[in-house]
């Protein structure tokens, strides 16, 4: 993977015992030197807080951290916040897109890009998620874009920064559950930033942490909070 100064990568985690070991475990073994990974783990009840803890005493690039509560906007704040690397990479443990980020550091290499954001939406074929979900993810980008004012395919999945184009961005995005993501996407484009995206591969490794018909009406809640908060610009 082509270098841009320090990167860290973030991965926030809840209760993800079943794909912990066999997701991580082969990341760390073949990620170049310089290249770092925090999990944040955030109000796990299964077993993954002992695992983070065995695998980060054997593996000198992992660090983790923990907070109490359930809550993925607030552990991607925090992982994000935390960093001092030059270069910020998101991912989600059931994703972790190798391919996207060697893509993605390459198009960080001159200088030129704030963000590369990873998208479903152009991954076409290689988005092999059961058709609700693919559905719920165009819903949302529609509703972005109508009630935000928001230009892309996707604001979910994962993200390479430039951290000092966008550190400034963190401490004003909320922590709601499942638009924190979208938030960072949007003040980014309406302060200017240079992002682009590139299509992911995705496909389901394991049942959503929250089903749709429980997490549809969080984000409803959500973006008309994120309206209120924001407007349209």
């Amino acid at each position: 993977m082509e270098k841009c100064g320090t990167v860290e990568l973030v991965i926030p985690v809840h209760n993800e015992e079943a794909i912990l070991k066999s997701q991580l475990e082969p990341l760390l073994n073949q990620l170049p030197e310089g290249f770092t990974v925090t999990v944040v783990e955030n109000g796990s009840t299964d077993a993954t807080v002992s695992i983070l803890s065995t695998m980060k005493a054997e593996a000198a690039n992992l660090s983790v951290v923990s907070i109490p509560e359930p809550s993925y906007g607030n552990a991607v704040r925090h992982g994000l916040e935390g960093s001092s690397a030059d270069i910020l990479m998101l991912d989600d443990l059931d994703v972790l897109d190798t391919n996207f980020w060697v893509q993605g550091l390459a198009v960080m290499a001159d200088g030129s890009t704030d963000m590369v954001q990873g998208s479903k939406v152009l991954a076409g074929r290689n988005d092999r998620r059961p058709f609700l979900r693919r559905m719920a993810t165009r819903v949302l980008t529609s509703l972005l874009r109508i009630l935000l004012g928001f230009r892309g395919t996707d604001t979910h999945g994962p993200k390479i920064m430039k951290r000092s184009s966008v550190a400034s961005i963190f401490p004003l995005c909320g922590n709601e559950p499942d638009l924190y993501p979208s938030e960072l996407i949007i003040r980014a484009q309406r302060r200017g930033l240079v992002i682009q995206e590139l299509p992911i591969k995705l496909e389901e490794i394991r049942e959503t942490p929250l089903a749709l018909h429980r997490r549809v009406p969080r984000a409803v809640r959500d973006l008309i909070l994120l309206r209120m908060k924001l407007g349209r610009a």
